[in-house]
């Protein structure tokens, strides 16, 4: 089992929406067991970045290429890739991120989970009989700033199981106003 380490992009929320999120994801932890879903802080994945490839003037980048106004909200649960997502609605933020972090730097071809358009909530290890029985109650909580982050991810557990060891860090961040069209 080699050690894994990634670079992701990701929006981070607010304070008080941040602590209800995690709140969540230590409820499906303490119900359920699944230890990925408190592995990480919340957020919202964009983009895996490459190694070798550098993230300076990235993010700068990206929260340029966001239109503001901009309000995120939750939408409930989804599953992508066996790997649970408090879902969010961001009217076009998100895909605008996510295409421009793919045309701005080189992405990861082998991403420790799929990014997708909500708080990732792991749940990984839990089996396809399990998946169904995991139905958190999601607030209706919405957001209008947030943060840009690349997050460094490490573990040396490998890929199959990088959420039983894992650090976290933000190697940088950025408000995330998004430009407004005069």
């Amino acid at each position: 089992m080699a050690a894994v380490s990634s670079r992701l992009v990701a929006i981070i929320a607010p304070g008080s929406v941040e602590a209800l999120i995690g709140r969540l994801l230590a409820g499906i932890f303490a119900d359920h067991g699944h230890l990925s879903a408190a592995a990480l802080p919340p957020l919202i994945p964009v983009a895996f970045l490459a190694d070798a490839g550098p993230a300076a003037g990235l993010l700068r980048s990206l929260e340029r290429a966001a239109r503001a106004p901009w309000r995120v909200r939750t939408a409930g649960v989804a599953w992508d890739g066996g790997v649970l997502y408090i879902a969010v609605n961001s009217g076009g933020l998100w895909a605008t991120l996510r295409r421009d972090a793919e045309t701005a730097a080189s992405m990861d071809p082998a991403p420790l989970f799929p990014v997708f358009e909500g708080f990732h909530a792991g749940c990984r290890e839990a089996s396809p009989e399990q998946r169904p029985l995991i139905q958190p109650v999601v607030p209706d909580l919405s957001f209008t700033s947030g943060w840009l982050a690349v997050v460094a991810i490490r573990s040396p557990r490998g890929r199959d199981a990088w959420w039983r060891d894992v650090r976290w860090e933000f190697e940088e961040q950025r408000p995330l106003r998004g430009r407004r069209d005069v």
